[in-house]
């Protein structure tokens, strides 16, 4: 970029001195003798900043004065959900691979633990609840990428069909 400028406002070593599309002397003044923008952008944020303080404003945007709706609480839920996902699957695989025993191993103590029928369909659930979540908003983002349900109605109807589809889901997962 810095040679590009510097063929731009000296001309290309070319007889002309100045090049056709950047004409006079101010032009390669100019270039050279702004301040740079960090040092104004640094300004204008201190300047921004106490005022703020000043004026007791809050932080924008104060989650406070926002009245929860499902787009924004579904939007919210599959960042997290999808967060939590990538945090627990990397946790459980480097503790496979961590502890001393196998997988069949750990699965065989769990099942002498002999569990009630509905505390592990319950914990089943639970486990599958987050992915079926992050798989049906997925395919709604999807959705969405191809042009398609942006209506007000639409957006509130498909947010209800997804809760509902991932507990349908779910419950399916939990019973196998």
């Amino acid at each position: 970029m810095a040679l590009v400028l510097r063929f731009a406002t000296r001309g290309c070593g070319g007889a002309s001195r100045h090049p056709t599309s950047l004409q006079g002397p101010q032009w390669s003044r100019a270039l050279f003798t702004t301040p740079t923008i960090t040092a104004m952008n640094n300004q204008t944020a201190e300047d921004y900043w106490a005022k703020n303080k000043r004026l007791r404003r809050p932080v924008s945007p104060h989650m406070t004065i926002y009245k929860p709706q499902i787009t924004s609480m579904l939007s919210l839920s599959h960042r997290a959900s999808g967060l939590a996902l990538s945090g627990l699957m990397s946790g459980f695989s480097i503790g496979m691979l961590a502890l001393p025993g196998s997988y069949p191993h750990y699965l065989s103590l769990v099942q002498s633990m002999e569990f009630g029928g509905v505390l592990i369909c319950g914990v089943k659930f639970l486990l599958a609840m987050p992915f079926m979540y992050h798989l049906c908003n997925g395919v709604r983002h999807l959705v969405w990428d191809l042009g398609y349900g942006f209506t007000l109605r639409t957006l509130y109807q498909t947010g209800y069909f997804v809760i509902g589809l991932s507990l349908v889901l779910s419950g399916v997962v939990a019973v196998m």
